[in-house]
Parts: C-alpha cells; structure tokens; sequence
C-alpha cells in the first residue's frame, strides 16, 4: 500500500475558513485536527529500539500484541500523549539559559540529564530542545493573537459549528518535572 499525505488543496476544501481582518481564519475541531495528524504522522520516522527502551507502556503495549510496532503505537497513541518518536538532540546551555525552572533544578541537583528531561518531560511539555527547533516552530506554535507572520491563522475549537475561538489565555509558568 502507497502512503502518500493528504494534498492541501483537499485539507483546505476540508476545513472550514473564513476571512478576518484580511486573513484567513481556519476552523478545524479537535477530531479533525487528530486526524489530520495522525495521517501526517504516518511520515515520521520512529526509533524502535531507542522508542520501546524510552517508554515502557509501549514496550508492554507491543509485547501485549495491542500494536505491532513501536512505529504503530506512536502513530496511534504515543504522539499524543507527547512521546518523542526518536532521541532529538538538547542544547543544554541554551535549553537552561530557555527555562529559568531548568536552571534552578540543575543548580539544586533535581536534574541528573537535560537530555533525559527532555525526551521524558520536556518535549511533552511543550519545550524547544534548542534554538534551531525553537525558531522553526514557535512562529506556528504562537495563538492567533500572538501571531505576526504567515496569511493562514488556525484555531482549534471543540466543535466545528463554532464560529470563534474562545480568547487566548496566559499559560501559567512551568514548574521544572524531575526525573
């Protein structure tokens, strides 16, 4: 079977859009948005050995026979519940000079490895492993009210006949989760 991503002249027909303030608005429900995801992932290359030693519940779900690989199971379950699908590298002066909550725990000695926390808390958290990562996706990751570039905003709502989201909130600060 040829796996090939969705077009995205058949993703735009597929959501629902609407012109504001010059730009366009895109609605997609929560649904529409895993299941987009989980077709787009599809392409993600996974680390099977590195994956089943890094999270045990998939190593005990594959054993179990419930996927038959770890490819599988982060394509189906792993990506949402933040699991890395391969080590990604952490720039540790920066990934601590990011996150002051890092800094304190490596200073009080709660941190053995930033590398660790990264692929263990970090990554699911929502934390850049280092700059490179940080400038390439935080202009997609910013909400509607903090983007400055692109023509394209996309809103995530619970239900595809909301018109609105509701309005951006302030993320309350981090707290550093140990290993």
């Amino acid at each position: 079977m040829t796996k090939i991503p969705p077009s995205i002249v058949a993703v735009e027909e597929a959501l629902n859009s609407i012109h504001v303030n010059g730009r366009i608005r895109v609605s997609i429900s929560q649904e529409q948005l895993r299941l987009l995801l989980g077709q787009l992932l599809d392409f993600v290359m996974v680390d099977e050995a590195w994956y089943l030693n890094q999270y045990p519940q998939a190593r005990e779900s594959v054993a179990r026979g419930e996927y038959p690989s770890a490819k599988e199971h982060f394509h189906a379950d792993g990506y949402f519940k933040g699991y890395l699908p391969y080590p990604v590298a952490v720039d540790e002066e920066w990934y601590k000079s990011q996150y002051r909550d890092i800094q304190m725990a490596v200073e009080a000695g709660n941190l053995a490895s930033l590398q660790q926390h990264f692929a263990s808390h970090g990554y699911r958290e929502g934390r850049f492993p280092n700059s490179t990562v940080a400038a390439r996706l935080s202009a997609l990751l910013k909400g509607p009210a903090q983007q400055t570039s692109g023509k394209i905003n996309i809103a995530l709502i619970s239900s595809p006949s909301v018109e609105s989201p509701a309005p951006a909130t302030t993320r309350p600060a981090r707290k550093a989760t140990g290993e």
